[in-house]
Formats: C-alpha cells, sequence, structure tokens
C-alpha cells in the first residue's frame, strides 16, 4: 500500500476517523493503532508480519533483561542477541542472493566453476528501517540511555507504526515512547500537517515521478544513445528524483504523524545547498545520518583514537551506509565515494585549522562543487550495474 494511492487515501480516512473516535481511550487508540499498522504492512505481503513481530518480541524481552541484569557478560550477550536477530533477518532477505552471486562470479574470475544459484528472496518492504529502529531501543538501554517500556503494546506500536514503517523516517525509541506515554493524541499544527502531506504528495508525483519518466529512466537505460547535455541533464534530473522520492515519503509520514499526535523531526533540511559533504549528511536523511553516527561510527570508535582511525571509520561507516540502502557493487561504489570523500574534507580541515568562515562567494563555489560531487555518486546510485555507471559518466 504506497501512500499516493487511491487505496491509501480510504485507508488513512478510516485511520483518522478511528483516531477521532478514541481520542481520550489510550489503551484502546493503542490496539487500533497497531492493528492498522498491520493491516497497513501485511497489504505488501502478510507472511513478513512474522519478521517485525520476532524483531518486536526480541527486543521487548532483550530491553527488559538488560535493565534487569547487573552482569556485564550477560548484558553483553543481551544485546548481541538483539544485533544478531535483526541483522540476521536484514542480512539474509536483504543481501544472501548479493554475497552468492558476488561468490559465484568471483570464482568464475578465478576460473573455477561454482554451481551454486541465488535463491530469489524476496525483500520485504520496511526491513531496513524497523530493525534499526528495534536494534536502536537495546542499544540506547545497554548504554544506560534509555529505560525500556513496561508495555508490550506500546514497544510494539513503536516498530510497527505505519506512517514511517516502509520509508523513514527512522525514529528513535526515547522520542516516540516519551509522546505516546502522554497519552494526548490530539492533532498537532493541522495546518502543517497538510502543507507536509501535500508538499510530499507534489514533491512525489510531480516531481519525482515525472522526472524519472520523461528524463531519467531512459538515459540510464541506454547511455549510449544520449547525447553529452542529455546524460548531463539526466544526472541532474534524477538529482532533483531522488530528493523528491525520499523527502516526499518522509514528508507526508511526518504530517500524518502530526495528525495522529505525534511529532517527528524533520528528515530533509534543504542537502543540495550544502557547502561540503559532511554538512551534506547532515541535511540529508538526517534520521539515517545520525543512526549511523550514534550507533556506527561511534561504535568503532568515532574521532576518539587518533587520525588513521577516524578515517578508518568514516569510511566503513559510509560503507556500510551504502550498502544499507541496496545490495550491490553500485551502491559500495557509492558509499565509498562519500567515505572518501569526507575523509579528504577532514584531512583539509585538519591541515588548515578552523579559520575564517568563507565569503559569501566562497561558499556559493562550494556549494557548487559539492554538489557535483554528489551527482557523480548518484550516477552509481541510480545504475543497474557497475558497468552502466561507467557509459553514463562516459557518455558526458
Amino acid at each position: 500500500m504506497l501512500f499516493p494511492t487511491v487505496t491509501f487515501a480510504i485507508f488513512l480516512t478510516l485511520v483518522l476517523g478511528a483516531h477521532t473516535v478514541l481520542l481520550g481511550r489510550p489503551r484502546a487508540w493503542k490496539a487500533t493503532m497497531l492493528a492498522a499498522s498491520y493491516v497497513f504492512y501485511a497489504w505488501w505481503d502478510w507472511r513478513f508480519l512474522t519478521l517485525i513481530w520476532l524483531s518486536t518480541a526480541v527486543d521487548f524481552v532483550a530491553g527488559r533483561a538488560l535493565r534487569a541484569s547487573a552482569s556485564p557478560t550477560r548484558r553483553r550477550l543481551l544485546l548481541v542477541l538483539s544485533l544478531a536477530t535483526n541483522l540476521g533477518m536484514l542480512g539474509f532477505f536483504k543481501y544472501a542472493d548479493f554475497f552468492v552471486e558476488s561468490f559465484v562470479n568471483l570464482m568464475a574470475d578465478l576460473g573455477l566453476a561454482v554451481s551454486a544459484q541465488p535463491l530469489g528472496i524476496i525483500l520485504p518492504v520496511g526491513i531496513s528501517f524497523y530493525t534499526f529502529q528495534t536494534m536502536s531501543y537495546s542499544i540506547d538501554i545497554y548504554r544506560g540511555r534509555l529505560e525500556p517500556t513496561e508495555s508490550l503494546l506500546d514497544f510494539a506500536l513503536f516498530v510497527g507504526f505505519f506512517p514511517q514503517l516502509v520509508a523513514g523516517p527512522i525514529v528513535r525509541a526515547r522520542d516516540f515512547l516519551t509522546q505516546l506515554a502522554t497519552d494526548d493524541r490530539t492533532p498537532i499544527d493541522t495546518g502543517r500537517s497538510l502543507r507536509l502531506i501535500l508538499g510530499g504528495l507534489f514533491k512525489k508525483i510531480v516531481i519525482a515521478d515525472v522526472l524519472a519518466t520523461e528524463l531519467v529512466d531512459g538515459v540510464f537505460a541506454n547511455p549510449g544513445g544520449a547525447t553529452g547535455l542529455e546524460t548531463l541533464l539526466a544526472i541532474y534530473g534524477y538529482a532533483l528524483q531522488i530528493y523528491g522520492d525520499f523527502s516526499g515519503y518522509s514528508d507526508i509520514a511526518i504530517g500524518i504523524a502530526l495528525l495522529l499526535g505525534f511529532r517527528f523531526s524533520d528528515n530533509f533540511d534543504q542537502p543540495y545547498r550544502a557547502a561540503s559533504l559532511q554538512e551534506f549528511w547532515r541535511r540529508w536523511h538526517i534520521s539515517l545520518s545520525s543512526w549511523l553516527r550514534d550507533y556506527l561510527y561511534v561504535s568503532l570508535g568515532g574521532s576518539r583514537r587518533g587520525r588513521l582511525l577516524t578515517y578508518r571509520n568514516l569510511l566503513i561507516t559510509m560503507l556500510l551506509g551504502g550498502l544499507w540502502h541496496g545490495a550491490g557493487w553500485t551502491f559500495v561504489v557509492w558509499g565509498a565515494l562519500h567515505g572518501a570523500g569526507l575523509v579528504v574534507e577532514r584531512w583539509v580541515r585538519e591541515r588548515r585549522g578552523s579559520g575564517t568562515a568563507p565569503s559569501a562567494m566562497g561558499r556559493g563555489i562550494r556549494t557548487v562543487a559539492t554538489f557535483h560531487l554528489v551527482c557523480v555518486g548518484w550516477v552509481f546510485f541510480r545504475a543497474v550495474d557497475l558497468e552502466r555507471a561507467g557509459e553514463v559518466l562516459a557518455a558526458l
């Protein structure tokens, strides 16, 4: 069930009606919203509800056990249980075929015949998002930054809440559960919520979908048949398309959440105005970039262990961030490009020192340069494989 469809419009109308009727009855409201969220998810494939239930059950139990245990060894084992369950599900469904294909191709390059075949695994919708949400819950409890909820209903709703379930933003437990505990589900700023929903639909339908069908898809399908100017326009078009897709869905999700009494943080903040890659990642898919920073980069050591290890941590974080977006070497290269760019920027800052802020013209030049670096990365993100990405770049 996609947001910009008649089916979802009917679904949302029914949900908002139930929301209005159940105001002041918090437990009934929560149960109804959870049931609606499961219906929303099951619309794609009801079988994958079992994965959401597994993630919910494991992290709910692990969270309570983490608080109750004083043993460092037991606490580490409980955290490993949470991470292994969620990463195991994500790894199998999203990356198993990728690793099989990569292994077969590697053996073929070495002159060895391997008969292994991809399993043809179907990727469950939203698994990249809800696994990250539940892992952050357990990690925060392990770090002593969050108290576990005693309510399975509350936690299940945190994991499965339909507005952000399949495309983000990635919501932290401390933000969602704190708001859920107030029992006040009065719509927040209805005017802003409607602007977000309508604006998100405009970004998705008018900008992203039109650019895809009228400009981008044709050039990326056959770059050899496009002129250099057409290729350049298609790359620029894809930069706008992917922004319209991602930020459009986020805006719709945030707007719907406001109607249901939840305030989620903005997920995009004019990313193409960034004057550096570091600033770009403070503006682009903010819930993901902050998750990678707090739970991956910091866990690797962040910038606390010297220059070389900081560079390593940046590269690993962006490589894995690239793979999070998709199972393919194009996403690995995309992550590597951003990781290398962040390393170079950090190296330059370390050599130059803080200095003075750039002039308006200097910032403008940096903004244009950053945008074009990002666009080069988008070529790999959009291309079906590395060969096609090379053809697109060669057509410029």
